[in-house]
This record gives C-alpha cells, sequence and structure tokens, in this order.
C-alpha cells in the first residue's frame, strides 16, 4: 500500500512542477493584460489629444482663409486709395530741372515750355501752379502745373516728350542742361516707377513708360503690354523671363 502511494506520489510530482508553470502563466498573462490596458489608455489619450490638433489646425485654416480674404479687402481699398490720389493729379503736370529763381514767373516759364512744344498755354488754362518740396537736399524744387482740363495737360505732356528743345537755355537761363515734363505721379507711383525701370534693365525689358498717369510696361516691339499698379504687377517682368 506505501508502494502504491509512493508511486502516486511520484506520478504526481511533476504535475505539480506543471501547477506552478500555469501559474507564471497566468500570472504574466496578467501582467500582459495590464501593460495592454495601459497602452489602450495611451491610445485613447493620443487619440484625444490628436482629435484636439486637428480641431485647431481647422480652426487656423479657417482663420487664415479669413486673414487672406480680409487681406485682400485691405488691398482692395489701399489700391482705389492709390487710384484716387493718382485721380486727383490726372490734371497736373510735373516739370523738373528748372532752377529756381526769387523773381521767377512760373506762369511765363509755363507759356514758354509750351511755345517751344508748340502748345498755347494760356494763364486761364491753369487751375494753380507752383514748386513742390523735394526730399533731395539743396535741390531745385519742381514745378506742378494744375491745368484746369486733363486734355491740356496730356496735350502739354505728349509735345514735351517729342520735343527736342527742352533745356533751360532756351528758357533764358545763361546755362545749358535739360528738364523734363511729366506726368504728376504720386510719391507711391514713383517709387514703384523706379522699381520698374531698374527690374526691367535687369530683366532685358525694352519699354517702361508712363501714359495718363498709368504706369506700363513692355518687354519688346512684337510684346504684349500691361499696366503696373501695385508691387505684385512687379513680378510681371520677373515672371516674363521665366
Amino acid at each position: 500500500m506505501q508502494e502504491q502511494l509512493n508511486k502516486i506520489a511520484l506520478d504526481l510530482a511533476p504535475l505539480a512542477a506543471l501547477v506552478a508553470d500555469v501559474k507564471s502563466i497566468k500570472s504574466e498573462l496578467s501582467g500582459l493584460k495590464d501593460s495592454i490596458e495601459m497602452a489602450h489608455d495611451l491610445i485613447n489619450g493620443f487619440s484625444v489629444k490628436v482629435k484636439s490638433l486637428e480641431s485647431k489646425v481647422t480652426k487656423m485654416e479657417k482663420m487664415a482663409d479669413q486673414i487672406s480674404t480680409l487681406q485682400e479687402g485691405i488691398d482692395k481699398l489701399n489700391q482705389e486709395s492709390r487710384d484716387r490720389d493718382q485721380w486727383a493729379r490726372a490734371n497736373n503736370a510735373e516739370i523738373i530741372g528748372i532752377p529756381q529763381k526769387k523773381t521767377e514767373n512760373l506762369y511765363d516759364i509755363a507759356q514758354k515750355i509750351g511755345n517751344l512744344c508748340n502748345v498755347t498755354v494760356r494763364k486761364e488754362d491753369i487751375n494753380y501752379i507752383a514748386r513742390i518740396p523735394t526730399r533731395v537736399p539743396n535741390a531745385d524744387k519742381p514745378i506742378v502745373v494744375a491745368f484746369n482740363s486733363c486734355y491740356i495737360k496730356e496735350e502739354f505732356v505728349a509735345s514735351s516728350r517729342k520735343s527736342k528743345l527742352l533745356n533751360i537755355s532756351n528758357l533764358g537761363f545763361s546755362t545749358s542742361a535739360n528738364f523734363y515734363v511729366n506726368d504728376h505721379l504720386t510719391p507711391t507711383n514713383k517709387i514703384l516707377l523706379s522699381k520698374a525701370r531698374a527690374l526691367a534693365k535687369e530683366h532685358d525689358f525694352k519699354y517702361i513708360w508712363v501714359k495718363h498717369c498709368k504706369i506700363m510696361a513692355r518687354k519688346s516691339d512684337t510684346a504684349t503690354t500691361f499696366f503696373i499698379k501695385c508691387e505684385k504687377d512687379l513680378l510681371k517682368i520677373t515672371n516674363l523671363q521665366k
């Protein structure tokens, strides 16, 4: 009987080890379950954060669209303001390069320029005429002639550009130097014209000119003419090179 019990005990010995292994596996599974639950919690946390970030990105995209729309509106208003400022000068011609005298008669100067260009300039055609300040120190102030009609002004400017007699010696000065008659551009448009000319030179543009107070450009004799009204339009000069 004892032998049988001993034999049974021997037979059950491996079973005890197996039970221990099962307990160990069960413990490991429990730990793995805890790890999975922890990972699941982390994933849920990340998911919440991602959704929050996606929501913020969506809001930022909407804000960017609104800012873009607002900027377009501001640009449009600024352009309209610049156009109004230039329109207010539509009847004006600007004369540059005539030395200033204390006893000068600006009406007389305007009439003499008209005579040089075969254009009749009467005093009653002029609303006002005056020298205007310049940012260049010690430089002669330009003369602005505000005509009563833009047609007279256009004829005055166009004829002056064709004339080869625009020299101060022909106005009674003892020295010789050329002077120029242009449309009276706003300070903003003068800067724009200067930039356009610089870019045109850099990119082999043949023509940059002003007509009816509008800056115009054409790359060659056969190219299409376009207007330069703002800084963005300067890209048309550089993009045509590509």
